[in-house]
């Protein structure tokens, strides 16, 4: 079995997903992309400061509505006999919660996101992508946590992804978390910052508006 750092190379004995929760390393990033197993490289700062906020953001406004239940960036997703993927953060709706087992996600959760890096992109877009894509992950959110331009949303349409786009008041709402939105200005906030607590109360100000 081969371990790689992300660099695609071709191996003559693939890995499954049994191999994978077998052999796979307890204290770094792993996935198995196409039956090889990759190895993550610590995440930055930048990363971990995006992941922080949208993971709390998400895990508090899901606990308060009973919606279902949102992991982080170690939690194994077995989509394939040779898929398995770790994605930054992940949602899956209650009423399918009997997917989530000790061990980790066996299906396609209802939201992936993935915080994008110059040495991860190119399977978050490529590979992962179409794997996501085929086991009916129903959004794909692809963020670069260094603007904009790199950053896409994706919803699935009768078994493909279409491109969101981001609405005229800059804000992207989700279709499977019920009444979810965020304002991109968050995930880039530059000298302005905004606390959990402080999106927290402009979401739930907007549906008590009316305003979804």
């Amino acid at each position: 079995m081969t371990a790689i750092a992300f660099t695609r190379v071709e191996v003559a004995e693939r890995m499954t997903s049994a191999d994978f929760f077998r052999l796979a390393p307890e204290t770094q990033k792993a996935e198995l992309i196409d039956g090889a197993m990759i190895v993550a490289s610590p995440a930055s700062t930048i990363h971990e400061q995006l992941f922080s906020f949208l993971f709390s953001l998400l895990r508090i406004y899901c606990e308060d509505k009973n919606l279902g239940t949102v992991l982080g960036s170690r939690t194994a997703v077995e989509l394939a006999l040779d898929q398995v993927y770790e994605p930054d953060i992940l949602f899956v709706a209650r009423e399918r919660e009997h997917i989530i087992e000790s061990n980790g996600v066996f299906g396609a959760p209802d939201l992936v996101i993935e915080i994008l890096s110059a040495s991860t992109a190119s399977y978050d877009r490529g590979p992962k992508f179409r794997g996501y894509e085929a086991a009916g992950v129903k959004e794909l959110w692809l963020i670069d946590p260094y603007g904009p331009a790199g950053t896409e949303f994706y919803r699935l349409e009768s078994g493909r992804y279409v491109a969101v786009g981001v609405g005229p008041d800059q804000t992207v709402r989700s279709q499977v978390i019920p009444g979810f939105w965020l304002k991109t200005n968050w995930l880039w906030p530059g000298e302005g910052r905004v606390s959990v607590r402080e999106a927290l109360a402009e979401i739930e100000q907007s549906t008590t508006n009316g305003e979804l």
